[in-house]
Parts: structure tokens; C-alpha cells; sequence
């Protein structure tokens, strides 16, 4: 848990980032940065920040640690990191610091907080990677492609139950599974959490649903076998990228995370 000294007003308006810290107990806002203000308005609780978005729950819901996930603000998609800190006078008070997936290819000499940049290490990555694939369509080096964004389901809970290791456990099971389901020549990136990107070459959306459907089907008899208390499940969200004007990262990362959520409401998983 990292003390508030190291969060100087002057860092955190440097950011290339949102930041809020809030108090664990009641929500009510003790930081904003202008990029803040500048998104959310004048808000008194973190409550405020999620009204009309998929954005954070009151601090006082999540479980103390550090976490990544994606919401939805204003319509764009950011990466969130979580932080608790110990804040002026030892109140307990949590961090939210997040970025827009749109500007994370141009994230760079981001040293203000080492953790920081290390969270954004897997986004950054997939990214790269994505527009690689783009580029490469576009200029007719590559054929027509899918992507899916990949969630494994239920880890908070899993680790809420088994522990931390149980949880990780849990997510390597999972990957096997992925990985035993896709072809040599596809790409699956760990992009943070229990977040992934898998892209298909020259893979069109209907073989891709085939895969993922296998790997559904892989982990109900998983689940069939399995003795311990967690249930394996995944949600995902697949776009086929076969002509020019679909060959965008933003649009794709939207879509297939979208489509991500869009599964999980479906099946009734929390989303955060």
C-alpha cells in the first residue's frame, strides 16, 4: 500500500491519465485531477463518476489490492488500475487511475509511478500488436483477420474462495484450454488480469465462434470433473476485420469488447 507523499499534486496532474482517490469507507472524492474534473464534472462521491457509464463501483465495494480492468466512459473504452493508499491523517482511501485505450500507442516516458507503467505494460503490447495486423491488411500484406477479446469469468470469486493461488491456477487452466483450441499461426496476448486478445489470421468470424465454442464446451467437462468450488467459464467478443473501413483499432477494440460484455450480461456475470 503505497502512502499519499507519493502522490504529489503536481505528479498526478502530469499524468497522461484520469486519477481519483477516493475514501474507502463512503466514496467521497479526496483527489481529481484536471483530466478528472475534466470527465467526470464537480463530483463529490466515486458513486457520481459511474452515473451514466460501465465506470467504478463505490471503493467502498472492491476488495483491497491492486486490480486492472476496462470500462466504458463517455463511450470510450478505458484500462483502470486500482490502488489502495493510506492517505493524509492514515484515512484509508483507494486510487483509480485510468487511460484511454486511444492513447496508450502513445504512452511514453511514463515514469512518474513504476506500477503504474507495469500495469499498462499488457495493453500496450496487445496494442502493438493489433496495429501491426491492421497495417498490414491495409497494405495487402496480410488477408482478412479476426480478433476476440477474451475474459475469463469469475476470479475475484475464485480467489475470494480458493486464495490467490487458487486463482491463478484457475486462469492457467483456462489458458491451456485456449491454447490447446487455436492454430499455431494465431496469436493469443495476455493483456492484463484476466484479460486476453487473440488474433485469427486469415480466420473468418464463423471459425473463430467454432473455436471459442470448443473452448466453452472444453471447460463444461472440466467443469464435469472438477471437485474444487470454482466453475469455469469464459465470455468473448469476436469481430472479423475483412474490409478497409473496418480495419481500425479503435473501432475494433470497442466492438469486440462490447460484444465481451454483451456475453456476459447474457450469461449473468457481473461486469465491472
Amino acid at each position: 500500500m503505497m502512502n499519499n507523499s507519493e502522490l504529489p499534486r503536481e505528479a498526478v496532474e502530469n499524468l497522461p491519465a484520469f486519477f481519483c482517490a477516493a475514501q474507502a469507507d463512503s466514496g467521497r472524492i479526496l483527489m481529481l485531477n484536471q483530466a478528472a474534473a475534466d470527465l467526470f464534472g464537480d463530483i463529490e462521491t466515486i458513486a457520481e463518476a459511474g452515473d451514466g457509464n460501465t465506470l467504478l463501483i463505490s471503493a467502498g465495494d472492491k476488495v483491497d489490492g491492486r486490480f486492472e480492468y476496462n470500462s466504458n466512459i463517455g463511450g470510450r473504452w478505458y484500462w483502470i488500475s486500482h490502488y489502495p493508499v493510506t492517505w493524509a491523517d492514515d484515512v484509508k482511501a483507494e486510487v483509480f487511475v485510468g487511460v484511454d485505450y486511444g492513447r496508450l500507442r502513445n504512452f511514453n516516458g511514463f515514469s512518474i509511478e513504476e506500477s503504474f507503467t507495469d500495469a499498462l505494460k499488457g495493453p500496450i503490447n496487445a496494442l502493438d500488436r493489433l496495429e501491426k495486423q491492421v497495417k498490414q491488411f491495409r497494405d495487402g500484406a496480410a488477408d482478412a483477420f479476426s480478433v476476440c477479446y477474451l475474459d475469463v469469468d469469475g476470479v475475484k470469486s475464485v480467489n475470494d474462495t480458493l486464495g490467490e493461488i487458487g486463482g491463478d491456477a484457475y486462469i492457467i487452466t483456462v489458458i491451456k484450454v485456449v491454447k490447446s483450441s487455436i492454430r499455431k499461426s494465431d496469436i493469443f496476448i495476455h493483456i492484463g488480469g484476466d484479460d486476453f486478445l487473440l488474433i485469427f489470421p486469415k480466420c473468418p468470424y464463423e471459425v473463430v465462434e467454432n473455436i471459442m465454442t470448443t473452448v466453452v464446451k472444453k471447460l463444461d467437462v472440466i467443469n464435469i470433473d472438477n471437485e474444487s468450488e470454482c466453475n469455469y467459464s469464459v465470455s468473448y467478443g469476436i469481430m472479423d476485420v475483412n474490409a478497409n473501413e473496418l480495419a481500425d483499432v479503435d473501432l475494433i477494440m470497442s466492438t469486440i469488447r462490447q460484444r465481451m460484455r454483451a456475453m456476459k450480461e447474457r450469461v449473468g456475470v457481473v461486469c465491472w
